[in-house]
């Protein structure tokens, strides 16, 4: 559990934050209870982009123990090992796109990534995303995005081989683990957004990669989640912030957590799961109706936590919230919801009354830079803007939760994050 104390960062008063004993002020876990192919280009590019980056072959890591650092390129840049694999590119990107993300940078990006987060566990031929000396499921997700994303299957089978290998009793992840721990279920229980997270990239990858045999897992997924992570509350279909608390009917801890909300990967679902619909499509109506209570009180903004009902539970936007943009920003580019244009234009108003980016009252790190300038995609002018501002930054990256959050941000910024619609 981490140590959290109220910070304020910017204008006094005006955005409340944590500072974390954890090193990497990641995000609020402590709470659960118990596209386009680089192909063979890319390999080339990320080699180009110099041996720091670890780019290769894309051949499996061998190493003599368990945990012990991915340095090979198909842990540490080898984003090309699948040339065959097919392009990820949405039919329609309804967003702005930024035209100076090139496939050489997002090589380079990616490859130090895995260098720094990723580590294969040799016993059980898996691979892991490593936060502060352990395993986080929300971790395991986000690397299966970047790996579907930059089409790196031995990466992304690795990840979802762990995932596999640590479910609890509703057939989800168990949220937290040892770094590379044996399978089973150390009854953690599980977090939503990692699932949500990691079925999305189930449908990427049978995109990528069709005889995978991956969207029947992402069906079986997303019907776990529906299933188990959802409550109806007054009407309204809510997110559960996991399997064993949260929403409504949670007689003990009702709270629900905004970011972890995610409209656009909610209508995929519904489009390739016809049988769960009716559960997405409420879904993503629950929360905009949620986001549209949570920026009207907060002056734009979302808290971290709240009640299901939308009501204040004294959690400010903090190292939760300042993946919201993100989140909304993915359904704008994907579906042109009008409702998400309405949240990003919202949010930059905030951005642009605080001093614009990246100094607009938050953490000086990608996680919120980032995802703050992407709030700007519903315009080129803006977004081109922010986005200088965001990658000419003095930043602090290393850490795994703001490093990850960084590629991910790239790639959506870049245009190559897909729906697969």
């Amino acid at each position: 559990m981490r140590l959290c104390l109220p910070l304020l960062f910017g204008l006094t008063g005006v955005l409340a934050l944590t500072a974390c004993s954890s090193a990497d002020s990641s995000s609020g876990d402590a709470g659960f209870s118990g596209g386009t192919s680089l192909g063979s280009a890319g390999a080339t590019q990320n080699g180009a982009s110099g041996a720091a980056h670890g780019a290769g072959t894309g051949n499996a890591p061998s190493l003599s123990a368990d945990g012990g650092k991915a340095g090979s390129a198909a842990a540490a840049g080898g984003s090309g090992a699948n040339s065959g694999a097919a392009a990820l590119v949405p039919v329609t990107w309804n967003s702005a796109k930024s035209a100076t993300i090139s496939d050489v940078q997002l090589a380079a990006e990616y490859g130090s990534w895995k260098l720094a987060h990723v580590e294969s566990c040799t016993k059980s031929g898996s691979f892991v995303v490593v936060k502060d000396g352990s395993v986080v499921s929300e971790g395991i997700g986000y690397g299966m995005l970047l790996a579907a994303g930059m089409a790196d299957q031995t990466l992304f089978d690795g990840l979802w081989k762990y995932y596999q290998d640590h479910l609890d009793k509703n057939g989800l992840m168990n949220w937290q683990t040892g770094k590379c721990d044996a399978p089973g279920d150390n009854m953690q229980n599980a977090a939503t957004d990692a699932d949500l997270d990691t079925a999305m990239a189930l449908v990427q990858a049978a995109k990528r990669w069709p005889a995978g045999g991956y969207l029947p897992k992402a069906q079986a997924l997303a019907g776990k989640i529906a299933q188990f992570e959802t409550d109806m509350c007054s009407g309204r279909r809510v997110l559960r912030p996991g399997d064993a608390f949260g929403g409504c009917n949670d007689p003990n801890d009702k709270r629900i957590n905004p970011s972890y909300f995610s409209p656009g990967y909610y209508k995929v679902f519904a489009h390739y799961f016809p049988d769960q619909a009716a559960t997405w499509t409420g879904l993503a109506d629950g929360s905009y109706q949620l986001y549209a209570v949570y920026q009207a009180r907060m002056d734009n903004l979302v808290p971290d936590w709240s009640g299901p009902d939308g009501s204040d539970m004294g959690f400010m936007y903090s190292y939760d919230a300042c993946r919201t943009p993100f989140r909304v920003a993915v359904d704008y580019a994907w579906t042109g919801d009008t409702r998400a244009k309405t949240f990003m234009q919202n949010i930059a108003l905030w951005v642009d009354g605080h001093g614009g980016l990246p100094s607009a009252g938050q953490a000086q790190n990608s996680a919120f830079v980032g995802s703050f300038a992407l709030a700007g995609a519903y315009d080129q002018g803006k977004f081109d803007s922010y986005m200088t501002s965001w990658l000419s930054a003095k930043l602090d990256d290393a850490p795994y939760y703001q490093g990850t959050l960084r590629v991910l941000y790239l790639l959506v910024a870049a245009g190559k994050f897909s729906s697969t619609l």
